[in-house]
């Protein structure tokens, strides 16, 4: 891939082209900045983020966290048809599992919790985790 010239002045500078630098690079664009130049020594995300499993789950401590979450996952959804970019997001959700009673009510709270933020969460039994997965062990799942 051709280097190109580094200009002599930008709007914005930024230094790292992972999920955050190019995440601040997409939104200044969005709000019509065009001066922006971001720096990355190699290749686009091939740093870190590159290492990352890639899990977004959407439920956090708090509120604000909830919904920058949910506006990530919207997002990576979005990029594709945007930028016409093949991003490989792929939303296939997660399954929490519990082995004693104490947790399965605290799973019923968080996931109570999740609906209140508009996360897409349903309960299902260990029978359907087992039709599911059935190289899965789920004798001692409550």
């Amino acid at each position: 891939m051709p280097t190109k010239a580094i200009p002599t002045k930008a709007r914005a500078v930024i230094i790292g082209g992972g999920v955050s630098g190019c995440s601040v690079a997409y939104h200044l664009a969005k709000l019509g900045w065009t001066d922006i130049v971001l720096l990355e020594r190699k290749q686009l995300t091939s740093g870190t983020t590159w290492h990352a499993a890639g899990l977004i789950g959407q439920l956090r401590g708090s509120q604000n966290m909830t919904r920058l979450a949910k506006y990530s996952a919207d997002l990576y959804v979005k990029l594709e048809a945007e930028t016409e970019v093949g991003t490989g997001m792929r939303q296939v959700g997660s399954i929490t599992v519990a082995l004693t009673e104490e947790r399965k009510h605290e799973i019923y709270r968080q996931a109570s919790l999740a609906r209140a933020f508009d996360v897409d969460v349903r309960e299902i039994s260990p029978n359907e985790v087992k039709q599911m997965y059935p190289h899965l062990n789920v004798s001692d799942v409550v």
